[in-house]
């Protein structure tokens, strides 16, 4: 029996257990994936480029502060330290 068999039936076997209630949620998870997956390595790189986070490492400035958030209510907002 092949591992994506397996998968399948393990699938199935969860999809029994499932509330009626949740079942529409559980079709729209399935239709995401699904159309990431066709999507693939498109959405992949658009998702980094629209997140300024996965780049956080080039778009930091030096402050010479070792830890920012030990008084961030002062960096951020000015309130004493």
């Amino acid at each position: 029996m092949s591992q994506q068999i397996k998968y399948k039936d393990e699938i199935i076997k969860e999809l029994q257990d499932v509330l009626d209630e949740d079942i529409p949620e559980l079709l729209e998870v399935i239709k995401n994936l699904k159309a990431g997956k066709k999507k693939g390595k498109k959405r992949a790189i658009a998702k980094k480029e629209k997140a300024p986070l996965w780049d956080l490492k080039n778009i930091a400035i030096e402050t010479g502060i070792e830890d920012l958030a030990e008084h961030h209510d002062h960096y951020l907002y000015g309130v004493t330290k």
